[in-house]
């Protein structure tokens, strides 16, 4: 088979002390303190044979992430310029589904033909934080496609317990191919899904709820918010083509960080406009730069509003106790997305029509243009570009 690497030089930078976990397994629980001289490449490697408890999918399809394409780069001094977690080489891509054409011998849910798709974090079970629910935060983490084998290839193995059914996505989008493609979005989808409704706790039916970013994972955030029944959804987006993609999928404030910035205004300012001063229920921060947006979200929440963090920043966030005090707000930090039914109730609202993740779908790239896919997802403007390794 054929499949996108990434390969790096297990090299600790200097004044980093790895754990024990990573000097065992030539592991990095943050990328860029370990991996130097990374490289992608398309490369031949064996197709893979499905262990007892395992399916192998043929991809279909798989999503290009933002965290995707911090691997093209390197830092300063030629560190991988990625802050998670890191097994080299490894084939990336953790945004996929395909279709079962083998299954292991203890495999009793899924056979030949399935269209499926596998939850990226592979969860032990067995740690402190998993036996308390919290699956994302799993000590013993494995993730496909940064630690694991992942979709960027023409075939993949994942463990049954992670494996979904997504065959009615047939009926839904008319072919196998538009199915494929709209399972690639669910990861995406249960993102948001997980900081929106199970970290945070949700909303009420008729509040106030902000986005900020309209990629992939805001737009998802910004159909969900509809579908729970915000009576507003308050988009926040630089990018033009983005926007008018948000509003095609439910937004119903479109707000240019440009033109607000131009006119003297804040985003806090337009946030209170927009809601006759009582401020957003709900923020969801699905941006890399949540330094420049939480010091304005923290001053238009409505008392006892959330704050949802699921962008990556790796620098410093300037925030003021007394906005979260005075007004009972509370900030959450969301990762992951395993757990709590997120992917099985998102896969319902697609199948249900009530959220389509298709209408974010880009562009298609051949395994042999995925660096050029690569590029043109980290420079693009648009929605959701994908790779589809055997096309």
């Amino acid at each position: 088979m054929r499949g996108l690497q990434l390969c790096g030089t297990w090299k600790p930078r200097r004044g980093y002390t790895p754990t024990q976990r990573e000097i065992e397994d030539k592991r990095a629980l943050c990328g860029k303190n370990i991996w130097y001289a990374p490289k992608i490449e398309v490369t031949e490697l064996p197709t893979p044979e499905p262990a007892d408890d395992e399916v192998l999918m043929e991809v279909g399809a798989c999503g290009i992430c933002g965290s995707d394409t911090c691997f093209l780069d390197t830092d300063e001094e030629g560190y991988l310029d990625y802050v998670g977690h890191t097994r080299l080489p490894v084939i990336f891509g953790h945004e996929f589904s395909g279709r079962v054409v083998a299954a292991g011998k203890r495999v009793t849910r899924f056979k030949e033909g399935d269209l499926v798709t596998a939850e990226t974090m592979n969860w032990c079970g067995k740690c402190m934080p998993c036996r308390k629910g919290m699956f994302n935060q799993c000590e013993n983490l494995e993730e496909i496609g940064f630690s694991l084998n992942g979709g960027f290839g023409q075939y993949l193995t994942a463990k049954e317990k992670y494996c979904l059914d997504i065959n009615q996505f047939k009926e839904v989008y008319g072919s196998e191919a538009k199915a494929l493609e709209a399972g690639a979005l669910i990861e995406p989808t249960a993102v948001a899904y997980n900081g929106m409704f199970i970290r945070s706790g949700g909303f009420l039916p008729g509040s106030y709820v902000a986005v900020f970013g309209a990629g992939p994972i805001g737009l998802s955030a910004v159909q969900l918010a509809k579908a729970a029944g915000a009576a507003k959804v308050i988009v926040f987006e630089y990018s033009a083509p983005r926007l008018e993609l948000a509003a095609k999928v439910g937004a119903t404030d479109l707000c240019s960080l440009a033109h607000i910035a131009s006119q003297g205004g804040t985003p806090a300012d337009t946030m209170r406009e927009l809601t006759d001063g009582k401020g957003v229920y709900m923020a969801v921060e699905c941006t890399a730069f949540c330094n420049k947006n939480i010091p304005y979200i923290q001053q238009a929440l409505a008392v006892g509003g959330k704050v949802v963090q699921i962008g990556h920043h790796a620098g410093r966030t300037e925030m003021f106790g007394q906005y979260f005090q005075k007004s009972g707000a509370a900030l959450y930090g969301s990762n992951g997305s395993s757990g709590h039914g997120i992917w099985e109730n998102v896969i319902r609202l697609i199948a249900s029509g009530r959220i389509d993740p298709g209408k974010l779908v880009e562009k298609c790239f051949t395994l042999d243009e995925a660096a050029e896919g690569l590029r043109e997802a980290k420079n693009g403007t648009g929605g959701k570009y994908l790779i589809t390794p055997n096309r």
